[in-house]
């Protein structure tokens, strides 16, 4: 499926596209998570759906369609980074 259209279906509010889109990333997703940040089972679900209402509260903000892989990547890297530091403050 193309980025451009699943992304324009879902601002237009197709349910079944934001399915698609967790179906198609949820993987990538827990991947960062798991293998980059090392979070608990707890931890990493709590994060994942954060990382996905934070996708769905702010896809408006995403400039460029083409670069919705990578915008959350690292909307995922910042929840994460966020979730250390509030559970091991210095």
């Amino acid at each position: 499926m193309a980025t451009q259209s699943l992304v324009e279906r879902c601002r237009l509010g197709d349910r079944e596209a934001w399915r698609d889109l967790v179906e198609e990333y949820s993987r990538y997703v827990y991947a960062i998570i798991m293998r980059g940040y090392r979070l608990s089972e707890s931890d990493a679900e709590d994060v994942f759906q954060d990382v996905f209402a934070r996708v769905f509260e702010r896809l408006e903000t995403l400039r460029d369609d083409d670069a919705l892989r990578g915008w959350i990547a690292q909307v995922t890297r910042n929840l994460c980074a966020d979730h250390l530091r509030r559970s091991h403050p210095t």
